[in-house]
């Protein structure tokens, strides 16, 4: 499927692979706040490759509820109530431990990752415009090719990502670039090992 307006599109909009994509992520997030530590797992964290087949390593997506704008507003009060790193840490866990990542169909299917203005990943991914997330975790793989963009400042998604790893990161400063990923679903595939 092709990109469905800023947004993404939603689970009821996606195909075989998209619904089983968004779930699994769901169930791997899920998962690293109630029982882990909150650090982003392996599936998280997918390989990137562009069109002529150069790999630029992995990055750390997220991924946005399809309408951001009240987590955004609880992410961003999170982090401006306290300096403290650790209690910051804790009270984000602690709110994407009950029924964040609960149901799927709340979510878009496009991922955003942050970047300083100056990484070079950042540079390479907007001269190209598109290229391959490869997520693997333990028996699972989805290979999913992507258009990308760069977010301004004002979109519900660049706040969003931007207000969720301020949470986790106290080191955040300086410009940052949000890019958004488009899955283009037709032309991704699933593999089960």
């Amino acid at each position: 499927m092709s990109e469905v307006g800023n947004k993404g599109a939603t689970i009821d909009q996606l195909d075989d692979i998209g619904v089983g994509f968004l779930g699994w992520q769901c169930r791997l997030r899920q998962h690293v706040v109630r029982r882990g530590d909150g650090r982003p797992c392996a599936g998280m964290c997918p390989e990137v490759e562009l069109p002529d087949g150069q790999r630029l390593g992995s990055i750390v997506t997220v991924l946005i509820k399809a309408d951001p704008s009240h987590v955004t507003a609880q992410f961003k009060q999170i982090v401006k109530r306290t300096h403290d790193p650790l209690e910051r840490y804790e009270v984000a866990i602690a709110m994407l431990q009950t029924v964040y990542y609960q149901y799927p169909r709340e979510f878009s299917d496009a991922l955003t990752a942050l970047f300083n203005s100056e990484a070079p990943t950042a540079a390479a991914l907007l001269a190209v415009g598109r290229c391959t997330l490869d997520y693997r975790q333990a028996n699972q793989r989805f290979v999913i090719p992507c258009a990308v963009e760069r977010l301004s400042v004002e979109d519900p998604f660049y706040q969003a990502t931007y207000w969720h790893n301020a949470m986790f990161n106290p080191k955040l400063s300086g410009p940052s670039w949000v890019l958004k990923f488009a899955p283009q679903w037709p032309s991704a595939h699933a593999e089960t090992n």
